[in-house]
């Protein structure tokens, strides 16, 4: 009985170890997996180049995120876009839940592609009012990655401060469906 009180705490701490990594070996994982697998997105190339080709097609991303003690809302987002050439088309819905707020929110994306780069304006409604920003998403290791910066306000539009840092937002690839 004592052995396996032993082998059952064991467990939990190595489970609890690999929760508190996840953010590192996650991403790996999943590049592995997908590389693995063939996905005609992927192309193999030197480390320090991102390994999603942003090309003509549907391509659709999803961004999660949990909340915590300095971020405490829990946002979920499904980018489903359509390139055509430098062309950028598609949408984005999205939810947050935190402790002022819980809403939905969706809107569509227009915009150029250029370098492996997206700029786009998202265009929405949350809480019943219509809104546009500007983003900026940059291909990545398994997906895109949107740059945060801090924004200001322009004209009847919220542009990104380049004068400031960003944080990167990571936009997994996942397949596009139908019900999508």
């Amino acid at each position: 009985m004592k052995a396996i009180r032993i082998f059952l705490f064991i467990l939990i701490v190595i489970g609890i170890g690999l929760l508190a990594t996840q953010k590192i070996w996650v991403p790996q994982l999943v590049g592995r997996i997908i590389i693995s697998d063939g996905v005609p997105d992927i192309v193999t190339l030197p480390a320090s180049q991102p390994k999603i080709v942003l090309k003509d097609g549907r391509q659709c991303y999803t961004y999660n995120h949990e909340a915590t003690a300095t971020e405490p809302y829990t946002v979920n987002e499904f980018i489903d876009i359509n390139i055509k050439g430098s062309t950028v088309t598609g949408t984005k819905t999205g939810t947050q839940k935190g402790p002022d707020m819980t809403n939905g929110y969706s809107g569509t994306i227009t915009g150029t592609l250029a370098n492996n780069t997206i700029t786009d304006v998202f265009s929405y409604v949350i809480e019943g009012s219509p809104n546009k920003e500007k983003e900026i998403y940059k291909a990545g290791l398994t997906g895109i990655e949107k740059l945060r910066y801090p924004l200001v306000p322009s004209g009847k539009m919220l542009i990104p401060d380049l004068t400031k840092e960003y944080t990167t937002m990571l936009y997994a690839q996942v397949g596009c469906t139908a019900s999508n």
